[in-house]
């Protein structure tokens, strides 16, 4: 029997994998962000990145100009 290392209980489907950490846990003990899932321990450290990374987006989709060069 393995445990969902979140919550303690028994790990039975659906399960996903913590992009940032690998582990194995259920689905209603993790977080999903931009396509990516991650176990709620991970999420807490992982949004400030996922907040970066859309600004970084963001930048180059209107900061360079290419609609109407605001």
């Amino acid at each position: 029997m393995v445990q969902c290392p979140v919550c303690g209980g028994e790990l039975s489907p659906p399960t996903v994998r913590c992009s940032r950490c690998d582990m194995e846990v259920h689905r209603k003990c993790a977080k999903k962000r931009v396509g990516r899932w991650y176990c709620r321990r991970c999420y807490k450290e992982a949004k400030k990145e996922i907040t970066y990374e859309k600004m970084a987006r963001r930048a180059d989709i209107f900061g360079r100009g290419k609609f109407g060069g605001l």
